[in-house]
């Protein structure tokens, strides 16, 4: 099992969010997740730094742990703007970023507030939102492919492409995530999360067998997750989950980063 590292940066000041980054690299954390909202109030916080700006700043003071968002709103941005950000911390990372994707939610949804404040529509149906994922997904693959239209020339190319992992609620957007992605995310706990996860795992070993992928679930920070023979860790096994991220939403704290260092090591 894969273990990875979440944090809500709204909570904590750069040079805290930089030392949780260096101390998640020293103890083992394959990869280091921010979030993406654009208002510190959606997450319990008094702001939120923007995360592709984040990732890059990351990326600079480390050197080997993997780095993404979990995940981009693709409402927030155009597809093109999406993948210049992405592509540009690929480069400063020298190939570390995972990308998370997510289709939002609706204008009656958590985040709405955010996007109302400063004049973002978000399509009102699932459907449409799967939709506006789906284009995502088509754009980037029309600017980073290796044979992609002369009018991309000069716009950032990603090398290597990186792994795209969706953040779903629904079996559907998980066969999705297998057809056209490398990973799945759902919360744990989620009533859903078995039916996402095996979904996702049959849907991607038709589509690309043999390839690598990113079976993830996230669960709030604890430490019990880390010791060996956790039952709930061998469940979530059970089910074909291989990557497990644990966030830490209400502060960072760097100790408890640092300790979890002996846990990964055992």
């Amino acid at each position: 099992m894969i273990f990875d590292l979440q944090i809500n940066p709204g909570v904590a000041s750069w040079p805290v969010i930089r030392d949780a980054a260096r101390a998640a690299e020293d103890a083992g954390f394959a990869a280091l997740w921010t979030i993406d909202h654009l208002q510190g109030s959606v997450m319990a916080a008094p702001d939120m730094p923007e995360c592709f700006s984040l990732l890059g700043a990351i990326a600079a003071v480390t050197s080997t742990i993997g780095l993404g968002p979990l995940v981009v709103n693709v409402n927030n941005r155009h597809p093109g703007v999406l993948a210049n950000a992405a592509a540009t911390v690929q480069s400063i990372s020298s190939g570390r970023l995972l990308l998370g994707l997510g289709a939002g939610g609706g204008p009656q949804g958590s985040a709405a507030s955010e996007r109302r404040a400063i004049g973002i529509s978000a399509p009102a149906t699932v459907s449409e939102r799967h939709a506006v994922l789906e284009h995502t997904l088509d754009m980037l693959d029309d600017m980073w492919s290796p044979q992609r239209d002369e009018k991309y020339d000069t716009f950032p190319l990603p090398s290597p492409r990186p792994p795209i992992v969706l953040g779903v609620n629904s079996e559907r957007l998980a066969r999705i995530a297998g057809r056209r992605t490398q990973g799945v995310n759902i919360r744990g706990s989620s009533d859903k999360a078995r039916e996402v996860i095996t979904a996702f795992v049959d849907e991607h070993r038709r589509a690309a067998p043999g390839q690598n992928h990113h079976a993830t679930v996230w669960d709030f920070f604890d430490e019990s997750l880390l010791a060996p023979g956790n039952h709930r860790i061998a469940e979530w096994e059970s089910w074909g989950v291989n990557r497990v991220i644990l966030i830490m939403f209400r502060e960072i704290d760097v100790a408890r980063i640092t300790g979890a260092g002996k846990l990964l090591a055992s």
